[in-house]
């Protein structure tokens, strides 16, 4: 990722963002009258500085990632970061190998951890992470996107894999056990794929409302980014948030009241070409034209749904009347370039929270 040169007065608005946050109370998605939280990930703090003086406002919920191995230690410069501007802390804290094939890891295995392999490991992690808990809320995706098949959590990471949904639910009931008696303070987030490739569907997964205190999706509008993807989706076909069978709508029956979220989302970059006729998007076009009467007010203009910046426009709207407490973006280049920074329009993305 190049370089972002931020400028002094950039930094300054920044700055001075940050310590008004400082002065109040620490964000919380459990705070019913908190309005929606919104964040983004980043490359890293020094990337986060320069969107934040992109987008003329601090991050609202930051988000990082560990690992066991490569990145096992609490991410205590994030924490001093989101203490710094007021902001919740995010972390997907994953139980696996990063460098290494996921089916290749049965050192990890869910029952494994039930069983308490690493229990040290994890209580060690739990009080540096309860030292953090009175400086911003930290909110914890353990194991996220187990109804997926690629990682040693998830059911058929390989072939020879034979991890079930009881096995991470005995997993997820140990860890949260291990947290309540250690960092009580920390939100574990509870955190499927919107539509996951594994066998079983993200309900078969649930712990139990007493071993959760958050829940959240994941989603991503893939447009042509991957062969496999059905192409340039709607927020609402990528969450369905008024659909009976949708992901939102199944979730939030799931959560019963609890705190729920958008955890990490984006939409790959739009190339109006392609939605022109013989474009690639062009039968997603045709799907919009014909959709029409039945989208307002959120999809009410081409530019809504068939632009990165309008789709996560709708997704901050859709979000905050289906009663989110939080919405964080993928601001990252991996598997296309899901970043918003980068137009002048993108910048104003955010606004829509205000």
């Amino acid at each position: 990722m190049a370089a972002v040169l931020i400028t002094a007065a950039a930094l300054a608005l920044s700055t001075a963002s940050a310590a008004t946050a400082q002065a109040t109370s620490p964000a919380s998605i459990r705070d019913a009258d908190q309005q929606m939280l919104l964040g983004w990930a980043s490359h890293d703090l020094t990337t986060m500085a320069a969107e934040e003086a992109a987008f003329g406002r601090p991050n609202g919920m930051l988000s990082t990632y560990v690992d066991f191995v490569q990145s096992p230690a609490f991410p205590h410069a994030y924490a001093d970061a989101a203490a710094a501007r007021g902001s919740a802390l995010l972390i997907a804290w994953e139980p696996w190998d990063w460098n290494r094939p996921a089916d290749q890891q049965p050192e990890f295995a869910p029952r494994r951890i039930a069983a308490g392999a690493y229990d040290a490991h994890l209580k060690a992690w739990l009080r540096d992470a309860a030292t953090r808990s009175a400086d911003a809320e930290i909110i914890v995706r353990f194991a996220p996107e187990m109804d997926d098949s690629t990682r040693p959590w998830s059911s058929k990471a390989g072939k020879k894999a034979t991890t079930t949904p009881t096995d991470y639910i005995n997993m997820w009931r140990h860890v949260y056990a291990l947290k309540q008696a250690i960092a009580p303070n920390l939100v574990f987030l509870w955190n499927p794929l919107n539509y996951g490739a594994g066998p079983y569907p993200f309900e078969s997964y649930y712990p139990g409302a007493a071993y959760v205190d958050a829940l959240a999706l994941d989603g991503f509008n893939w447009g042509t980014a991957r062969p496999q993807s059905p192409g340039w989706q709607s927020t609402e076909d990528v969450f369905g948030f008024t659909r009976a069978d949708g992901p939102v709508v199944r979730l939030k029956k799931l959560a019963a009241g609890k705190p729920w979220g958008i955890a990490e989302a984006a939409s790959a970059p739009d190339d109006p070409a392609s939605f022109r006729a013989g474009g690639s998007q062009y039968a997603a076009w045709g799907s919009w034209v014909f959709e029409w009467p039945e989208n307002p007010p959120y999809e009410a203009t081409a530019d809504d749904w068939i632009t990165q910046e309008g789709w996560s426009r709708m997704l901050i709207r859709r979000a905050r009347d289906s009663g989110a407490s939080f919405v964080n973006f993928f601001h990252t280049v991996k598997e296309t370039d899901w970043r918003l920074s980068d137009t002048e329009v993108g910048r104003r993305v955010f606004d829509e929270a205000s």
